[in-house]
């Protein structure tokens, strides 16, 4: 590897990215939310159980996210660029979060 980007491309890249993954976070736990809301039932309760199983393809989608977030964490401190790889690394630890509360909806609605 040559050498590593100035402190000012790092930075720039770190607030860029920040920005984005904030924006991508937030609208995935709004997707959480509303999915959540939208299958929570009256509280009559009894009766069959109105989803007979889960989707295996929304487990994937709530877990995309953060394999994406782990993979740019990965190129990051593979480029030397130590503000974007914390910043990519924060934003990893907060979408596996979201992935782990969307994993446990969906299996709790299943």
């Amino acid at each position: 590897m040559a050498e590593r980007p100035s402190r000012l491309t790092d930075l720039v890249v770190a607030l860029v990215l920040g920005v984005a993954d904030a924006l991508a976070l937030a609208g995935f736990a709004i997707v959480i939310v509303l999915v959540g809301m939208g299958n929570s039932g009256d509280g009559t309760g009894g009766g069959a159980p109105r989803h007979p199983g889960f989707s295996y393809s929304g487990l994937a989608l709530a877990w995309v996210l953060p394999a994406l977030l782990a993979l740019s964490t990965f190129i990051h401190a593979r480029l030397r660029m130590p503000v974007t790889t914390v910043v990519q690394a924060l934003s990893f630890g907060v979408g596996t979060l979201l992935a782990l509360a969307a994993t446990n909806m969906l299996l709790s609605i299943a």
